[in-house]
């Protein structure tokens, strides 16, 4: 860009604070992961679906004051305002979808990977551009389906290779019985839920102060004690479908039941959820808080269409996902998906390194020819190393008289001559 004055103004190549790019070695390991959340989804019947990332603001609220509060409002070019906004998370979205199909068939069994933003605080693990990948269940009542929900979750982080993690559950309907048991209005209840679902922010005291500002002593040590309890104590609904979900959990996946675990203070923020309510934890990443979360609610379609279509599902959280997998070293990190290089030695052979490219990749082998503009052997070798490729073919005049390529191992250093004809066959031994 130049100035008036001629001279050419630099611009910072920073990002907005809450934003991050990806560099290669990590958006590999990132879509491996994404690769197996897909799969694991698509093996339990669950089919893709891309809502747009643009929504109606009245859609996404719902009226809502708390979620009003962190969207990010679209203003296009020519617009003063506009009554569009880009989505917080894909679950109101699938709601209006649903409303606006009504024929599709149901239960409908979707899952969808794709980015939101919420104009959060920038913490830990947390962005506020961020991807998730949803998996969920609408137009079914069932605990069967709170039962593959949980399923899902387990095998998915199983599949992951994670093997130290918690699956914390509650059910919204004990929380229902909180203002009886406290003694205080019913219509209240959500004000107390949203001091209770601070505890991972501001610890046990905060959420005892802030109850005892908004309640008094008596009233939140009353909401304090009923926390405390473990869900068979309280009894009720509530509890009847947690135990329900444990023991079809244990039956279907031998062993799951033990990365479950009861938790009468597990909220959820939104006030959407009108049943069960999970969130996965990484044990040894506690830190990082949940990096999977979702349960029932019935009634979130309701505000489109009048009726309520009951509806359960998950979503994990990739991106504090990766950062805790990252933090724990336990990814493996690759920079480059290409398997062979192809230097580039000899410009009057420019066309069979592309036809020796094609051989390759039609057998299924990532290939690359060196585009530099630095040929010299050394060089290029120099880049293969930096890139971590593990092969390169040499192919020069000599290799070309005599019918040969050179394949070169640059992990083991070790060099063979092989016949031109059989250099894909080299990489796809039968």
């Amino acid at each position: 860009m130049t100035r008036q004055d001629g001279k050419t103004k630099r611009i910072k190549p920073d990002l907005p604070g809450g934003f991050r790019d990806y560099a290669p070695v990590d958006a590999i390991a990132r879509q491996r992961m994404l690769d197996t959340i897909r799969r694991t989804f698509e093996s339990f019947g669950f089919d893709p679906l891309e809502t747009s990332a643009v929504q109606r603001t009245e859609a996404l609220t719902g009226g809502e004051e708390d979620s009003g509060k962190i969207i990010f409002n679209i203003r296009g070019s020519q617009e003063e305002a506009s009554d569009a906004s880009l989505r917080f998370d894909l679950t109101v979205p699938l709601a209006r979808f649903v409303a606006a199909n009504p024929g599709i068939p149901r239960p409908f069994k979707r899952y969808q990977i794709g980015t939101v933003w919420r104009g959060e605080r920038q913490q830990a693990g947390r962005y506020r551009e961020f991807t998730q990948a949803d998996v969920d269940i609408v137009g079914s009542s069932s605990i069967a389906a709170d039962v593959e929900i949980a399923t899902i979750i387990y095998t998915v982080f199983k599949n992951l290779g994670i093997e130290k993690f918690v699956i914390t559950y509650n059910n919204r309907k004990i929380l229902n019985a909180l203002p009886a048991a406290a003694g205080f209005p019913e219509d209240r209840l959500w004000d107390a839920l949203r001091i209770i679902d601070k505890r991972d922010k501001i610890g046990e005291e905060g959420v005892a102060r802030e109850l005892a500002q908004a309640f008094g002593a008596d009233t939140a040590g009353r909401i304090g004690d009923f926390v405390a309890q473990g869900s068979s104590d309280v009894g009720g609904e509530g509890a009847d479908e947690y135990e329900a979900i444990r023991a079809a959990l244990a039956a279907a996946v031998p062993g799951a039941e033990q990365y479950l675990r009861a938790d009468i203070s597990l909220v959820r923020g939104l006030s959407y959820y009108t049943g069960s309510v999970f969130e996965v934890l990484l044990t040894d990443a506690p830190e990082m808080g949940s990096v999977c979360g979702g349960g029932r609610y019935d009634g979130l379609v309701a505000q489109f269409t009048g009726q309520n279509i009951p509806a359960v599902g998950v979503s994990v959280g990739v991106d504090r996902l990766y950062a805790a997998l990252d933090k724990l070293g336990v990814l493996e990190k690759k920079q480059t998906l290409t398997r062979v290089l192809i230097l580039r030695l000899d410009e009057t052979l420019q066309n069979e390194y592309g036809v020796m490219a094609g051989e390759l990749r039609a057998a299924g082998v990532a290939a690359a020819v060196y585009l530099g503009d630095d040929v010299n052997f050394k060089a290029q070798l120099a880049y293969a190393v930096k890139k971590e490729i593990p092969y390169v073919v040499i192919c020069g005049a000599e290799e070309r008289q005599k019918n040969v390529v050179a394949v070169k191992n640059l992990q083991t250093r070790a060099q063979e001559d092989i016949p031109r004809a059989k250099l894909a066959a080299y990489f796809t031994p039968s």
